[in-house]
């Protein structure tokens, strides 16, 4: 039966769940307010314990969602059709969420912040690398460029040393065109990792608790 007690919480809990399309909200909704019900949990303080408060349960919901469409890369959003940037700002949000869920385990917050400082470490060396790559790529093409017309200003004075000149700047915009797509592949490599790394968190503070997961383990 359903108390007082029970429809505040749900409707509390709703609140939270604006990021969820209307069908799965629904679907979220009437999967806790049944198990609440078959529990018997009948005042706020039962369902409390059992589940925690709505903004925490609502978080290990997202994060439970989040976690499942990256595993599927996003596969059921737009039919697949997601581009890669909404993709990485989908993942970001997941590890966003997985990281406020660590905190919302007391026992986990020292995770939580050993996590969040490897991320501000990982995120400044990623800021560095790509400065870095930045520089050197502005910096060589312009060397490149500039030996072309190097070698094409002594064109009428050696030939040979226009050849060098030009065959040199040549080399090095082509050693940039060839590196340039291995560079940022690596960079997305990398981010990939971090994107399973922080998958694999989420899972273990979803399962290794005992608050029932729609989908997963009651």
């Amino acid at each position: 039966m359903e108390t007082k007690a029970v429809e505040s919480y749900i409707n509390e809990f709703e609140v939270y769940l604006s990021q969820l399309d209307e069908d799965e909200r629904k679907d979220v909704l009437e999967f806790y307010r049944e198990f609440i019900i078959d529990a018997n949990l009948d005042t706020s303080d039962k369902i409390i314990n059992e589940l925690g408060t709505p903004k925490h349960l609502a978080r290990k919901v997202l994060t439970d969602y989040s976690i499942k469409m990256s595993e599927e890369d996003y596969q059921n959003v737009n039919d697949g059709n997601v581009p890669t940037e909404q993709k990485a700002k989908k993942n970001v949000r997941m590890i966003w969420l997985i990281i406020l869920g660590l905190f919302a385990t007391p026992v986990a917050i020292p995770v939580a912040i050993a996590l969040i400082l490897m991320l501000v470490l990982v995120v400044g060396m990623a800021v560095f690398g790509v400065l870095l790559f930045v520089f050197l790529v502005a910096l060589s093409v312009i060397l490149g460029v500039g030996s072309i017309f190097v070698g094409l200003s002594v064109m009428m004075q050696s030939l040979a040393t226009t050849l060098f000149y030009v065959g040199a700047g040549f080399l090095i915009l082509g050693v940039d065109f060839f590196l340039i797509p291995i560079i940022i592949a690596i960079f997305k490599w990398a981010f990939q990792v971090v994107v399973i790394f922080f998958r694999w968190v989420g899972k273990k503070l979803l399962y290794g608790r005992k608050t029932p997961s729609k989908g997963g383990q009651k």
